[in-house]
């Protein structure tokens, strides 16, 4: 039903996004200095973020990652063994919507588009976590042609990749 698997198991790679979704979450808040000076008006701002690797994006981007590789994992584990945990498909998503959404402003301008795409892709999938809903509705948004190309380019990018 699927092209061949692209994720890392969801037994090995949940106990990684906890951990990294947990470090990002307690770096956020370690420096309170940090926001004054993301504040500060800059006269010679870019038009768009840029992909360096100690923006807000970037910091983010490998738990993100993490998250989605493991929640579309968990998907199509459900598929195959037809058994559907509704409350933990639903926490990991709202997990990976909620550090998105903090993403999504600083998101370089060669990757937002298809960062858009997979968060809402997330999102629409989230929602149709739904009991007696078909398996379907929830896998659907996540693995189609359309969206595919969006959550590989998200998935192989790398912020540090202009530095090499």
């Amino acid at each position: 039903m699927f092209s061949p698997r692209r994720w890392i198991s969801a037994t090995i790679a949940a106990p990684m996004m906890v951990t990294a979704m947990m470090t990002a979450a307690c770096s956020g808040s370690a420096d309170p200095g940090a926001d004054s000076h993301a504040a500060a008006p800059s006269t010679t701002a870019p038009a768009s973020p840029s992909p360096s690797p100690t923006s807000a994006f970037c910091l983010d981007l490998t738990p993100f990652q993490v998250g989605v590789v493991v929640y579309r994992g968990d998907l199509a584990d459900a598929v195959h063994s037809q058994q559907l945990d509704l409350k933990g498909l639903r926490q990991r998503a709202a997990a990976i919507a909620h550090m998105g959404e903090e993403m999504q402003a600083s998101a370089p301008s060669d990757i937002a588009k298809q960062f858009r795409t997979v968060l809402g892709a997330i999102k629409r999938s989230s929602s149709n976590l739904k009991p007696h809903s078909p398996l379907r509705d929830a896998v659907t948004p996540v693995f189609n042609e359309k969206v595919n190309p969006s959550f590989d380019a998200v998935n192989e990018y790398d912020c540090g990749a202009e530095d090499k």
